[in-house]
């Protein structure tokens, strides 16, 4: 028996852009056995249908009796699939439960701090760290002793042909069930002034809009939106570490709205405190608005953005190939 068929992973992350930061790992997990912990969305049920995945609910830190229903579910699917090591990109609403029942049963868990963190840690990151984990971070974090730098797991992009012209805008909201009608009514403002010339087109999510001056949809495949980002003129998004990173992928300029709190954009103020967007903002990769009047100066100023983001996940699957290769559990 190979050295590689005696490993199993879990692979354990929270749709979004926690589940497209774990596809950038294919070239590593695609060479030992795995399976998936997720959440069921249009997003993760199409790219999973040929692998072995299951789906548990989310739970949220502010609703602690919501991670007791995953625990049955968990120990079923831990009982049949016997991992070896448990793999997690975020966030705890889906991998909490999985890395106490990992402690509990001997498995490696090895956590990778999202890449839309920077500076500041998740919630998830934070407690692993108080607990005396390993954190295995896509930035550079001197303040951790256990906070491990391994590098972007973002994959290297591979040659697109994007359209020499693009005749459409493209604005997401992502799959929050919190409605966002703040930024598609500033985006429809500025259609209806003229601004925006281009057609627009919105992924509305759960956000109930209709608009005479946009098309509208709510959710379709992560395959439908890739290719409405590398085709766009430029997007318009909540502050999405993985639509931020298809942006970069594709060479497609892109401008951010972060939800917030104060709206009800947010279940509570502590989510989604990223600072990706920020970092890229610094490096002149896309441009952070919080309201129409500075969405309307980021749209005249669209071409001032800089394209031609480098990505290199090398180092990262190097580091996870020694990771699973230890003797310790």
């Amino acid at each position: 028996m190979s050295e590689n068929s005696q490993i199993k992973i879990a692979l354990v992350c929270t749709m979004g852009g926690h589940f497209e930061q774990m596809t950038n790992l294919s070239d590593f997990y695609d060479q030992y056995r795995h399976f998936w912990i997720t959440n069921r969305s249009k997003q993760t049920r199409d790219p999973l249908s040929q692998e072995t995945a299951y789906y548990i609910e989310m739970g949220h830190f502010k609703k602690p009796w919501t991670y007791l229903r995953q625990v049955i579910p968990v120990l079923r699917i831990f009982a049949k699939e016997k991992p070896t090591h448990v793999i997690s990109t975020g966030s705890g609403r889906t991998a909490f439960v999985p890395f106490l029942l990992s402690r509990l049963l001997r498995k490696k868990f090895i956590c990778i701090e999202t890449y839309s963190r920077v500076n500041a840690r998740s919630i998830f990151a934070t407690v692993l760290l108080k607990s005396g984990s390993r954190v295995y971070t896509q930035w550079e974090d001197r303040r951790h002793k256990n906070a491990i730098y391994i590098g972007p797991v973002l994959k290297r992009q591979e040659d697109v042909i994007k359209l020499k012209t693009s005749n459409y805008v493209f604005v997401a909201v992502g799959t929050r069930e919190e409605p966002f009608a703040r930024l598609l009514q500033g985006v429809e403002a500025l259609a209806k002034k003229g601004i925006i010339k281009e057609k627009v087109i919105i992924q509305a999510g759960h956000t109930k809009f209709k608009s005479s001056y946009a098309e509208v949809f709510d959710f379709c495949s992560p395959g439908k939106i890739a290719e409405l980002i590398l085709n766009a003129k430029y997007v318009i998004n909540q502050a999405s570490a993985g639509i931020g990173t298809l942006c970069l992928r594709y060479q497609t300029r892109f401008i951010v709205m972060p939800r917030e709190y104060q709206y009800g954009e947010l279940p509570t103020p502590r989510d989604m405190n990223e600072d990706l967007h920020h970092e890229l903002e610094k490096l002149g990769y896309t441009k952070v608005i919080n309201n129409t009047d500075e969405l309307e100066g980021a749209v005249r100023n669209i071409e001032d953005l800089k394209v031609g983001f480098s990505f290199d996940n090398s180092r990262a699957i190097s580091t996870l190939h020694k990771l699973v290769k230890e003797a310790e559990a």
